[in-house]
């Protein structure tokens, strides 16, 4: 089984689960609350960002990253740095599975063909899987639902793929609004690698809930990152130019 290090971009993602009105008493299989997840995420036509990301040494801000993230129905995604400085600029987008990164530094296109990559091995495009069309990690593990008597579903995913990026996740989700409020991922081993915490769940005007707010421990318990999600966008009708590789290309 291949094993990637945790990324601060691959956590990302979770914080854009949405809730949905769904009667708990019809729930009674860790499939149907994922399948319940994977509903509501793609209730989501179009979704723009700003994500910033603070990254922790010895209880200390040590690196502060920007990102403007775009989501297009049903296959496109735009990712662009803001800051630091030495990345500003530096640009992904993906349509379908054709990706194109552009290297400001060396003002140089690059392209990428994505199709034989599974969700294990796009750790940094996490966001894609929050698109129809686009397989997500969780494809690869059965989930079990636990008796748990708190007003959460506490699910235990176990790989049924060797290509799985964990030996085992531990997801909490609250059983009113469908949003993932804990995950705990392991080694191979049963070794805990990282723990996210989420918090701040907000509705949108549409009625999306959503997670502006995810921190992650390291397996001593010590806070590694806090990630937050600023001027939040949901379904405002995004230009479909602002993911045409042709456009894009020719304005850098």
């Amino acid at each position: 089984m291949r094993m990637w290090a945790t990324s601060v971009v691959w956590v990302l993602g979770i914080a854009v689960f949405m809730g949905a009105a769904v009667d708990a008493g019809t729930i009674s299989t860790g499939e149907q609350v994922i399948e319940q997840l994977r509903a509501n995420v793609q209730r989501i036509e179009d979704l723009e960002a700003n994500i910033v990301v603070e990254t922790y040494k010895d209880g200390e801000i040590d690196r502060v990253q920007r990102i403007r993230l775009l989501l297009l129905q049903p296959n496109r995604m735009r990712q662009e740095y803001l800051e630091p400085d030495y990345l500003a600029g530096n640009t992904t987008l993906i349509v379908g599975n054709e990706m194109w990164i552009y290297i400001a530094a060396a003002d140089t296109w690059y392209t990428k063909d994505l199709h034989d990559l599974s969700a294990a091995e796009q750790p940094w495009l996490v966001f894609r899987q929050f698109l129809r069309e686009v397989e997500d990690e969780f494809d690869d593990y059965a989930f079990d639902l636990r008796d748990d008597p708190t007003e959460v579903y506490h699910l235990v995913g176990k790989p049924t793929d060797e290509a799985a990026a964990y030996g085992q996740i531990d997801l909490w989700v609250d059983r009113d609004s469908f949003v993932p409020t804990r995950r705990m991922l392991y080694d191979v081993d049963g070794q805990l690698l990282v723990d996210l915490v989420i918090r701040d769940v907000q509705e949108t005007e549409t009625g999306i809930h959503l997670a502006r707010v995810i921190e992650t421990y390291d397996e001593r318990g010590i806070l590694r990152s806090i990630i937050r999600y600023e001027e939040m966008q949901v379904d405002r009708g995004l230009d479909p130019t602002m993911f045409d590789p042709r456009v894009v290309l020719e304005n850098g």
